[in-house]
């Protein structure tokens, strides 16, 4: 019994819970606020946003890359949203415009970032990190640099704030959509070639799967619930502005390292992604409760994420068998150099 407890806290979920329990009996002791059901509603209804996400960055990080303008994109949608709707003075037909205007620009740009990747051969590091701004510079234009503010409580209010089932609805809509992607990636040919392009492009490629395809539909998959993330959060907020979701990829990142998802690409899953959105929800939700600043906050996401992907790439090279430090290689390469051989070949 002790072996299987050792080899289970020794594998990714164990180590998982293991944070979660230190976290909590941490707060038990510093801060019991934590607690209180008011708090874990606000930390439920926090990851909601970036959680959704969360789940569309992963068919991107699956393959290797980032979307880092996933924040932008969803700050984007919201004001597009917003601007149609306060023109019709939030009506109904106002909204579906505003909808139906956001989902074509998150396509498009989708499909832009997924061209620039494939067929330029542009690192999406830096491609996204271009639209990133871009899109954060488009923002202003369309508000003037004022905030929309929402009025009365038609959709737009009901999808941040109704509680069907005495649940609110923004959780609904994350749990649901971690579903689907959930079954996108699992369950479908799509969701398995993405692994194997992950894991290998060049011998997906070899083998029939349409590599460049499969890679625009990811990105387009990220930037539509980037979309409903933006849509979510300004209907929580009741406004939308320039500052709308500014940092979140942030967030999504964190979740998405925390989650224990291989940012090289081929390895993770939904409920990795779930779980990285309910610990950095926790980690942020806990320094507020403690008084830390939101500048020291964005220090500590990312000494965290700093520590993650250190633990990650060390992880990745272990399993591999690659774990010797470059020291201990030179070490091992010394006899053999001694005795006039190559530094790859044995001695003797």
């Amino acid at each position: 019994m002790s072996n299987k407890i050792i080899r289970f806290i020794g594998g990714q979920w164990g180590q998982r819970i293991l944070i979660l329990l230190i976290i909590f009996i941490a707060m038990a002791i510093f801060e019991p606020k934590f607690f209180l059901p008011k708090n874990a509603a606000s930390i439920l209804l926090a990851i909601s946003v970036y959680g959704i996400m969360a789940c569309g960055m992963l068919f991107v990080v699956l393959l290797g890359g980032l979307d880092l303008s996933v924040g932008s994109m969803a700050g984007l949608s919201a004001v597009i949203i917003s601007v149609f709707a306060s023109a019709d003075h939030f009506g109904s037909a106002g909204v579906a415009k505003g909808l139906l205007v956001a989902l074509i620009v998150s396509i498009a740009v989708g499909y832009l970032h997924g061209v620039l990747v494939t067929h330029v051969g542009m690192h999406s590091f830096v491609v996204t990190l271009a639209t990133k701004y871009i899109l954060y510079g488009i923002v202003p234009t369309l508000t003037g640099g004022a905030f929309i503010y929402f009025e009365g409580d038609g959709f737009l209010y009901q999808v941040g704030n109704a509680r069907p089932f005495g649940i609110p609805l923004p959780i609904i809509i994350f749990l649901l959509i971690a579903v689907i992607c959930g079954i996108l990636l699992s369950q479908t040919t799509f969701g398995r070639r993405l692994y194997a392009i992950g894991g290998n492009p060049t011998a997906s490629a070899l083998v029939g799967i349409r590599v460049y395809r499969n890679t625009k539909i990811a990105y387009i998959i990220s930037c539509i619930t980037a979309a409903i993330g933006g849509l979510v959060l300004c209907s929580m907020n009741g406004l939308a502005g320039q500052t709308t979701a500014n940092g979140y990829e942030g967030n999504v990142l964190l979740a998405m390292i925390v989650g224990g998802i291989n940012l090289a690409g081929g390895e993770g899953g939904i409920p990795g992604a779930v779980f990285g959105a309910l610990l950095a929800g926790i980690i942020t939700n806990l320094m507020t409760l403690l008084g830390v600043s939101a500048d020291f906050q964005k220090f500590v996401q990312g000494m965290i994420i700093l520590a993650a992907i250190t633990l990650n790439v060390y992880t990745s090279r272990k399993s591999a068998g690659l774990a010797a430090t470059p020291r201990r290689r030179k070490r091992a390469e010394e006899p053999a150099q001694a005795a006039g051989k190559p530094p790859g070949e044995k001695a003797g």
